[in-house]
C-alpha cells in the first residue's frame, strides 16, 4: 500500500541526504515519495544516539529495532555499524534490525549484495566506524565516485545484521512489541495523506510502545509538526538528541 501526500506537503523541501534519490510519482506525474537516503544522515547526533541507547538498554534482555521507510538499507546498516563498533559481540541483542518500506522495488535492491554510495557515504562511514569501512563494505578497486553514485558490495557480516521486507507502518504498528523497542520512523510523515491519518498513527504508537521504547524521527518531519504531535501523546525529548523521543511508561 502506497502512502500517498496532500496537495499542502511542502514538496520544495529537498532533503540533502541523496546517495540514493529515487523518486516514485503516480500516472499523473505527482510525487508521491522519495526513497531518498545516505549513510549516517547528518538530521541526527549519531555519536550521542549510539551512548544513548547502549546506556538506556544496558540492562534490557533482548532488544527490537524496526525501521520504517528503509530505502535501501543505508539507515538501518549505518545503526548496525553503529552498535558493532562500540558494543562488539554484546550488540547481538539488539540484532537483526528489522528493516521494512512499502516499496517493494526498494527492498528488492536492499536485499541485493550492493549498496548505492559516493564519497561522502565512505567518509561518513569511516567517521563512524573508526576507519573500519573495509570491515562493511569492499572499496570498488576504481574507488568510490565523488560526484556520481557507485555500487559498493555489503560484506556478508552486515548483511546478517538486517532483516528486510515490505510493509506499510501504517497496518503494521499492530506488530510492535511493546516494550524494549526502537522504531526509527523518520523523514515519512509529510507523505502521510492528511493531519488526522498522521494523527492516527501516532496514537496507534503511543498505545503500542508501552514500556522502555524509543522513537526515532527526522529533520523532514519537522514540516508537519510532527514533534509537538508526539509531545501531545507523551513521548519525552531527550536531551542534547533531537528527532529522538521516550514512551511515557
Amino acid at each position: 500500500m502506497q502512502i500517498r501526500p496532500v496537495s499542502s506537503t511542502p514538496y520544495n523541501f529537498q532533503p540533502s541526504f541523496r546517495s540514493n534519490s529515487r523518486i516514485v510519482t503516480n500516472k499523473d506525474g505527482n510525487i508521491v515519495y522519495r526513497n531518498t537516503t545516505n549513510f549516517f544522515r547528518p538530521d541526527l547526533n549519531w555519536k550521542e544516539l549510539g551512548k544513548f541507547i547502549i546506556e538506556k538498554y544496558n540492562n534490557s534482555g533482548k532488544v527490537n529495532i524496526i525501521c520504517y521507510a528503509c530505502s535501501d538499507g543505508s539507515e538501518p546498516m549505518s545503526f548496525a555499524m553503529l552498535l558493532n563498533e562500540n558494543l562488539g559481540e554484546k550488540s547481538e541483542k539488539f540484532l537483526p534490525i528489522y528493516a521494512k518500506d512499502i516499496d517493494d522495488t526498494i527492498i528488492y535492491m536492499a536485499n541485493s549484495e550492493y549498496v548505492n554510495m559516493d564519497y561522502s557515504d565512505f567518509e561518513e562511514i569511516n567517521k563512524f566506524t573508526n576507519g573500519n569501512f573495509g570491515k562493511y563494505f569492499k572499496k570498488p578497486m576504481g574507488g568510490i565516485g565523488i560526484e556520481y553514485n557507485y555500487p559498493v558490495r555489503i560484506n556478508p557480516e552486515l548483511k546478517k545484521m538486517i532483516n528486510f521486507s515490505v510493509a506499510d507502518i501504517t497496518e503494521d504498528v499492530n506488530n510492535i512489541p511493546s516494550q524494549n523497542t526502537i522504531v526509527f520512523c523518520r523523514n515519512f510523515w509529510p507523505y502521510i495523506k492528511s493531519g488526522s491519518d498522521r494523527e492516527k498513527l501516532i496514537n496507534n504508537l503511543a498505545l503500542k510502545l508501552k514500556n522502555n521504547c524509543t522513537i526515532v524521527t527526522g529533520r523532514y518531519d519537522d514540516t508537519v509538526n510532527l514533534h509537538q504531535l508526539l509531545k501531545e501523546k507523551g513521548f519525552k525529548t531527550i536531551k542534547g538528541l533531537p528527532n529522538v523521543y521516550e514512551s511515557k511508561q
